[in-house]
C-alpha cells in the first residue's frame, strides 16, 4: 500500500477515534450529572427529614386512649366495593353534580355542629392509608387521631371534614374517567366513593367513611 493512503488511512482511524471519546464522554458526563442531580435530591430529603424528626420531639403527638375504642368498627373491607351509582365523565357530570348538590343539602339540612367518623383514604400511590378517627367540632379547628389514640398531622388530601369531602367531590366532577359513589341513607353523607381517572388503570383513590357519631354536650 503507498504510504500517502496508510497515512490516510491513519488519519480517518484517528478522527474516528477522537469522534468515539467524545461521543463516550458526553455519555459518562451525562450519566455523572445525572447521578450527582439524584445524589442532591437524597441530600436534600434528608435534610428536610431531619428537619421534621428534630420538630417531633420538640412537640410530641397528643394521645387519648379513649379514642381507641372507635376503631373497632374498622374491619376487613374490599377496596373496592359495588355499591352505589357510578357516572362516567364527562358524559354524566351534569347528573353527577345534580346528585351532589341534592345530597349536600340534605346532609346541610341534618348535620350535626359536632361529630366524629372513621375515615380511610386511598389510592394508587402511595397507596391505602390507615383509618383515622375525624373529630369535628363547630367553630374549632379539624382534629384526627390514628389507631393507637395519637393525634395525626392533617393533610389536604387524607383528612378533611364531611364538608370538606363535599368539597373534594364537586371538583372530582371536572376529570376526564369515571366516579362511584354510594350516600348514608340517614345523613346523607358520602360513605364510600372510587374514582378514576382515564386512561388508567393505576390513576384510581377510594374514599371510606363510616362509624359517624354525634359528639354529645
Amino acid at each position: 500500500m503507498p504510504a500517502s493512503s496508510q497515512a490516510g488511512r491513519r488519519w480517518s482511524l484517528a478522527r474516528r477515534g477522537v469522534a468515539l471519546g467524545l461521543v463516550m464522554g458526553c455519555v459518562i458526563v451525562g450519566v455523572f450529572s445525572v447521578a450527582c442531580h439524584k445524589n442532591a435530591r437524597v441530600q436534600t430529603d434528608a435534610h428536610i427529614d431531619h428537619g421534621i424528626k428534630d420538630t417531633a420531639r420538640v412537640a410530641p403527638p397528643i394521645t387519648d386512649p379513649s379514642v381507641i375504642a372507635f376503631f373497632k368498627d374498622t374491619g376487613v373491607v374490599n377496596v373496592l366495593s359495588a355499591e352505589g351509582q357510578t357516572f362516567k365523565l364527562p358524559g354524566e357530570r351534569q347528573s353527577l353534580r345534580a346528585t351532589l348538590r341534592k345530597e349536600r343539602e340534605l346532609w346541610h339540612a341534618k348535620k350535626p355542629s359536632d361529630y366524629r367518623f372513621l375515615l380511610r383514604v386511598g389510592c394508587f400511590c402511595p397507596g391505602t392509608r390507615g383509618w383515622l378517627l375525624m373529630d369535628v367540632r363547630a367553630n374549632q379547628p379539624l382534629r384526627a387521631w390514628d389507631r393507637a389514640g395519637r393525634s395525626f398531622a392533617l393533610t389536604d388530601w387524607n383528612t378533611f371534614s364531611i364538608d370538606g369531602l363535599y368539597d373534594n367531590l364537586e371538583r372530582s366532577a371536572d376529570i376526564n374517567g369515571q366516579v362511584q359513589i354510594a350516600f348514608d341513607p340517614r345523613w346523607h353523607f358520602p360513605k364510600y366513593v372510587y374514582s378514576v381517572v382515564l386512561p388508567g388503570p393505576d390513576a384510581w383513590s377510594t374514599i371510606e367513611v363510616r362509624g359517624f357519631r354525634l359528639i354529645r354536650p
